[in-house]
């Protein structure tokens, strides 16, 4: 009945429970693998109101919330598809410039750490409408508040929108929260997103700056070909669109939880560990296992993983 959404095991365990009842916490099958994958895809939780005993979810409930689950894991291969290809794109364009084929000068590869940096700043500084860029865990010096790039009054007052989406483990560090309210000092909108392929900096849609390697230390290939610049722009927005807020004054509360309940949420779903939310949000580790604890139960689930997805499909995330 549950073919795709739960191993053969797991679903029938699974019937079992809806034709016979909840399951008395002591029973041996409740330690068994196939009960853990149904506690893991929501299909059962456990009731304590009055002899404690696993219950199975209502299978409408249960199935759309699997449903969604395979939709998401969906998605993310399709976007890992989308940003493959566009790498390839890249790379393509990168091979034949190294080999002389066809000495496309849209495709630069630079090599000097110093031309690298600056060209950064340069791009930014060119930038008319929007600056883009993609900012992952591997730096060559811890960041701090200090190595925000602030722009010059020219170029704000153009109204240059200024955009970047971290990757998770690049906030995971002592201080990264004054970083990001500097950052915000100095006029950017800061998302974050579970991890990220690569570092970026891409502006307007006439010229972009990625690395030759993940950390950025084997060099960098400047692009000025509008349609690989399309491509990253294309890559930039789909992982913007997938990723979380992190800073966000105005906020209105949503679905009954506080700022700071829907704050924890959000960086819940991007996979934060408690002491990373704890230091964003400036509080203690105790206080953010209180409030994910909270959110478990208003979402009746039994994990972090069950809870993400119910509040996407309730649509409580930000």
């Amino acid at each position: 009945m549950l073919e795709g959404l739960l191993t053969a095991g797991a679903g029938a365990l699974y019937d079992a429970m809806v034709r016979t009842g909840p399951m008395p916490l002591d029973d041996p099958r409740a330690e068994s693998p196939e009960m853990r994958e149904l506690f893991d895809r929501g299909f059962v939780r456990r009731d304590y109101r009055d002899d404690p005993v696993i219950a199975p979810m209502e299978p409408v409930r249960a199935v759309d919330h699997a449903i969604l689950g395979a939709q998401q894991r969906l998605l993310e291969q399709q976007r890992q598809i989308v940003a493959a290809r566009q790498q390839l794109d890249m790379l393509q364009a990168v091979y034949r410039a190294a080999n002389g084929a066809g000495g496309d000068s849209a495709v630069e590869v630079l090599t000097d750490p110093r031309r690298i940096g600056s060209l950064s700043l340069e791009l930014c500084l060119s930038a008319r409408e929007e600056f883009l860029t993609f900012t992952t865990r591997h730096f060559r010096r811890k960041p701090d508040a200090s190595t925000v790039m602030r722009l010059p009054d020219a170029v704000t007052e153009r109204g240059v929108r200024l955009r970047n989406v971290y990757e998770r483990a690049a906030l995971e560090f002592d201080g990264a929260k004054e970083v990001v309210d500097a950052s915000v000092a100095a006029g950017w909108t800061m998302r974050v997103a579970p991890e990220l392929p690569m570092k970026m900096v891409v502006a307007d849609r006439h010229s972009a700056l990625v690395p030759l390697d993940p950390s950025g230390m084997e060099g960098a290939v400047f692009v000025r070909s509008p349609t690989i610049v399309a491509a990253l722009r294309m890559l930039f927005e789909l992982v913007w669109s997938q990723s979380v807020a992190i800073h966000d004054p105005g906020e209105q509360p949503r679905h009954g939880l506080t700022p700071t309940q829907a704050k924890v949420l959000d960086l819940l779903a991007t996979g934060m560990t408690d002491g990373a939310i704890a230091r964003h949000l400036d509080v203690s580790e105790r206080t953010v296992r209180r409030h994910v604890q909270g959110l478990l139960e208003a979402l009746q689930a039994d994990n972090r993983v069950a809870a993400v997805f119910a509040a996407t499909r309730l649509g409580w995330l930000g």
